[in-house]
């Protein structure tokens, strides 16, 4: 049975080691995204004793340094960081990020475009749209039955594992130090990927995500739409002076949260507000919805609203998403995120060598 998984372990590496290395290589490098687009779209700014720019003046930087831009979402954080947002123009969208307390564009990023966007799309398509998309899904999953095949190779046949089966010995000779790398290594990395490659499969097969609605009973529920009543019959979407006042109230009764506002569209779209808590994640984001004609705030079975009225399907949805980056443990989440699916990536390469040893060793047939 050992030889069996074995020879399934070794026929799945050699056939997706390649595009495993490249999922598992820029999934590592994706795991510091947000400290990489900090960085690169110059978000960081000076903190100034006044108050943040309203939606008013995001709209007239907007208008003369990007016209052509449709202005969907701003995202407002702390006192040293930039206003996010988010705009929409035909066939990409951007990221502009503007001084919070003076107005000033500090960047403008088409989403499509960059590095740090080339990294992401190598991670989630291989660069290949939707063909690529589909192809990175049946990698994870056969991915996920090499882990398991790996971790059953790797415990010994007879008795439990010894101290040296837990130990890289640094001194062995280059064979036996290869070995080590892709055995020991792999071992602790593979209660890692498990994880990671495992929410990677929620996201890819549409089964499993159908599944667990059917399990959480997510399908037998029905939600409420948030509605805007127009008050004329030629009513004035957005109404400016609403969203600067209620931009304003939020972001002063939450000071230690983001918050981001959606700007209506529709005569009938409410005006969509996110308070955030970077340290709660995904799951603890309150949402609120607002009249966009008086500002008063609705109520209703919305699916996004209060972070304690989730459903059950919402929250397995966003602890997948936690677990997937390691954020869901914080910093140190992220830290085994990244070592894990480096060390990943090292082994169809400590793998290969392995097979390539292997057969030197075989006696040639006369």
């Amino acid at each position: 049975m050992r030889k069996y998984i074995a020879k399934i372990h070794l026929i799945i590496g050699l056939g997706i080691g390649f595009l495993f290395f490249i999922t598992a290589f820029s999934g590592a490098l994706y795991t510091w995204e947000p400290e990489f687009s900090y960085i690169t779209y110059h978000q960081k700014v000076p903190s100034e004793d006044r108050s943040f720019i309203s939606i008013s003046d995001i709209k007239n930087t907007l208008k003369t340094e990007f016209p052509e831009g449709d202005f969907r979402t701003a995202l407002f954080r702390d006192s040293e960081s930039a206003i996010e947002v988010l705009i929409y123009v035909p066939g990409t969208y951007y990221h502009a990020y503007l001084n919070p307390y003076s107005g000033e564009l500090i960047h403008l990023q088409d989403m499509n475009k960059g590095w740090i966007n080339f990294l992401k799309k190598l991670h989630r398509n291989f660069l290949l749209g939707p063909f690529g998309r589909e192809l990175v899904h049946w990698v994870t999953l056969l991915a996920l039955v090499m882990l398991i095949s790996g971790l059953v190779i790797w415990w010994p046949g007879n008795g439990k594992p010894g101290k040296h089966m837990f130990l890289i010995k640094w001194s062995a000779s280059p064979k036996k130090l290869n070995y080590d790398l892709h055995n020991i290594l792999g071992f602790y990395a593979s209660w890692i990927l498990i994880f990671a490659i495992g929410t990677g499969i929620f996201w890819g097969f549409s089964l499993v995500r159908e599944t667990l609605k059917e399990l959480s009973g997510e399908n037998e529920k029905t939600w409420e739409t948030p509605i805007s009543i127009p008050v004329s019959t030629d009513p004035k979407i957005a109404n400016e002076e609403i969203l600067n006042s209620l931009i304003q109230e939020y972001h002063s009764k939450h000071p230690n949260s983001e918050v981001r506002i959606s700007i209506p569209h529709k005569s009938d779209e409410a005006i969509h507000l996110s308070v955030i808590n970077p340290n709660k994640g995904i799951n603890a984001v309150d949402h609120f919805h607002h009249d966009q004609y008086n500002g008063k705030l609705l109520s209703g079975n919305f699916q996004n609203g209060l972070a304690q009225d989730r459903s059950t399907f919402s929250k397995i949805n966003g602890l997948v998403y936690e677990v997937h980056f390691g954020s869901v443990w914080g910093l140190p989440g992220r830290i085994l995120a990244f070592l894990g699916s480096l060390i990943g990536a090292s082994l169809p390469i400590t793998g290969f060598i392995v097979w390539l040893n292997k057969r030197k060793r075989k006696p040639t047939k006369n």
